[in-house]
């Protein structure tokens, strides 16, 4: 358009000097006044324009929601035309499906020819990738006459739980001439939380069969009389049969009403507290595309709140540390399915989240300080620092749970303390011991 502009200008100047100067003059004047004239326009409604998206509180993960987003100026004046780009990170599904995948990154060889290669190919990469539209983008481009406000909406889906983020940047606004462009400090963004989808684990879970097996068998078998506690009541708190539980427990007459067998929760030993850390250190390896640590991320947080859930409901009351989004350890006594299902609101909003952002212990001290017999520490990436942090927990049996994907790569790398045994969870959240 300005090529064009300078090549209007020169035809006015030459209409004037050679063919009629007042009708000359008249075009020269029209083609100098009116780019001053939508420049001022411009001006005027870059002053008066906001821009704002809204988004949900919440949203279950797979289930469709709606972003809106408000454009507003306060003057009747017309807004000439206005350039966006909407990201989305990988927490939602592509909001452009149209848009196919970027090409891979090129990979750097081996010898001088091969590095001046790969860095003629980068420079094509790079290219290209400002230039093709992307899955996670979405490009808008409108103006407004009069109205003074205009709304525009952009569905959305959660793929992984957790806090998502959109955010609006690259904001240009240029005039009617096209010749003025100018970048309004009107970037913003907006978060909703994705919830977690809970398992309804069954109590054939391995990892759940070993801890309540470990739990129970603290009784002596040979006891044959029942001892209480203030918080215990023989007879009247049970909980399904699992293979290794004493038979002196079973309560004949209800499991025959039920027609399974129903075991009474009248032993001290049922009420002592599991202990269940979740450690959100986000993992630091770089090359890791953050799809992928989202993805094992949520395996994590929804084994782990599965495992609690079933551990209440089975009579077995978990103490749960996490920490919150202030970056400081948060615990919790879990005693009912229902509580879990409210605290995972909670506990999403902090997340998983990097060193940088991590400013508390990597371990609790509240759980350094507790004597529970059992702990179970769910973590997205074991490593040195955090095993010689465990060996300090006084506890007598330790569980570290890790994504199948990282115990794979792992193998004989991770140490851990004696009274510790690695176990990982998969996209099924299914919790097996790592037998490498």
């Amino acid at each position: 358009m300005t090529l064009g502009y300078i090549c209007a200008v020169c035809v006015a100047v030459l209409f004037m000097l050679y063919l009629d100067g007042g009708i000359g003059v008249m075009m020269l004047a029209f083609l100098l006044v009116m780019p001053i004239l939508s420049l001022l326009v411009t001006l005027w409604v870059k002053r008066s324009l906001t821009i704002s998206m809204s988004l949900p509180d919440s949203t279950a993960k797979h289930k469709p929601t709606t972003l809106q987003i408000t454009i507003e100026k306060k003057t009747v004046l017309p807004l000439p035309f206005l350039r966006m780009k909407l990201t989305a990170d990988a927490h939602f599904f592509p909001i452009d499906k149209n848009a196919d995948p970027l090409p891979p990154e090129p990979v750097q060889g081996d010898g001088l020819f091969a590095y001046l290669r790969y860095v003629s190919k980068y420079k094509e990469w790079r290219k290209l990738i400002c230039k093709l539209p992307t899955p996670d983008t979405l490009y808008f481009r409108c103006s407004m006459g009069t109205e003074k406000k205009k709304r525009l909406t952009v569905p959305l889906t959660g793929k992984y739980c957790g806090m998502g983020t959109v955010a609006l940047s690259d904001i240009k606004l240029s005039d009617f001439l096209a010749m003025f462009s100018m970048k309004p400090q009107l970037e913003t963004d907006a978060n909703i939380l994705i919830l977690p989808e809970i398992p309804q684990m069954k109590v054939s879970n391995e990892l759940f069969r070993t801890v309540s097996n470990e739990a129970v068998t603290a009784d002596e078998e040979s006891d044959t009389t029942p001892t209480f506690s203030a918080a215990s009541t023989a007879g009247y708190e049970h909980r399904d049969y699992i293979p290794g539980d004493s038979l002196k427990r079973i309560n004949w007459k209800l499991s025959s009403k039920r027609h399974k067998l129903m075991v009474r929760m009248d032993e001290p030993v049922a009420l002592s507290k599991l202990c269940v850390i979740l450690d959100f250190l986000r993992d630091f390896d770089e090359e890791k595309p953050l799809a992928a640590k989202l993805m094992q991320e949520e395996q994590l947080i929804e084994s782990a709140l599965g495992l609690v859930k079933l551990c209440t409901q089975q009579g077995f009351p978990c103490v749960l540390h996490y920490p919150d989004e202030n970056s400081e350890w948060t615990r919790v006594c879990a005693d009912s399915p229902e509580q879990i299902d409210s605290e995972a609101v909670t506990i999403l909003r902090g997340g998983f989240r990097p060193l940088t952002e991590f400013t508390c212990d990597l371990l609790p001290a509240s759980a350094s300080q507790e004597c529970s017999a059992i702990v179970l520490y769910f973590t997205s990436h074991m490593d040195s620092e955090k095993a010689a942090r465990l060996e300090k927990l006084p506890a007598s049996s330790l569980y570290v749970v890790i994504p199948k994907a990282d115990a794979e790569t792992q193998q004989g790398e991770i140490s851990l303390p004696k009274n510790a045994s690695l176990w990982h969870t998969d996209k099924e959240h299914n919790l097996s011991p790592n037998r490498s």
